[in-house]
């Protein structure tokens, strides 16, 4: 009797445990392929206290909390709605039309670098400063392009909170490929009117930032 007993409750551990293992792999969906706002609690207008990247795996908590759902790895609130219960891939833009929290809305397409130098995606800027076909970009921008001897600066932001995107073009709805905090040391490889050509020497990704979130 006992040990029909210890199998059952051996037995019913082991369900249990396979439902919380599975329940606690989710992944981070936006619609625009930007980052989730994480905030201190579960509410909109609470405090913005770090971001959930799309694609990244995430571990939720409990039952979601108007509207929100925590994340115990995170230490933060999500939107519910963001969450998903498969990886969901690259983010290609295009597909889905959507806004985080208020965002900016659909993306734009990716843009980078060819020739010069540098590593970077497909179509953009060329050597000369001549614009490429980068959708979601600003020609203004390429026209004015300068490509100059690598040198180093550091990310900026007038909020000790906020981060500094990275994106695909010159353009604040293009893809998003990094955000970073303030301090971060890039390596700026061209010059445009209002944003850099910047590459990450920690991971060596290559994209646009706006030119007065760094300082020299």
């Amino acid at each position: 009797m006992f040990k029909r007993v210890l199998i059952f409750v051996t037995a019913m551990v082991l369900v249990l445990a396979i439902g919380v293992t599975a329940a606690s792999a989710e992944w981070i969906k936006t619609g625009d392929g930007h980052p989730a706002n994480g905030r201190a609690a579960a509410d909109h207008g609470s405090d913005l206290v770090g971001y959930a990247y799309y694609g990244e795996q995430v571990q939720p908590e409990g039952q979601s909390v108007n509207g929100y759902t925590y994340l115990v790895d995170k230490g933060f609130w999500v939107l519910t709605k963001f969450l998903i219960n498969h990886d969901p891939g690259e983010f290609v833009p295009g597909t889905n039309k959507g806004t985080n929290e208020g965002g900016s809305g659909s993306s734009g397409s990716s843009s980078g670098v060819s020739s010069g130098g540098s590593s970077g995606s497909s179509s953009g800027v060329s050597s000369g400063g001549s614009s490429g076909q980068a959708q979601g970009g600003d020609s203004a921008e390429f026209n004015a392009a300068k490509w100059v001897t690598p040198y180093p600066v550091t990310t900026y932001h007038k909020r000790s909170s906020g981060v500094i995107n990275m994106r695909w073009a010159p353009n604040k709805r293009a893809v998003l490929i990094q955000s970073y905090n303030p301090g971060i040391t890039l390596n700026v490889l061209c010059e445009l009117k209002t944003w850099s050509l910047v590459q990450d020497p920690e991971t060596g990704k290559v994209g646009f930032i706006r030119s007065d979130f760094l300082q020299k």
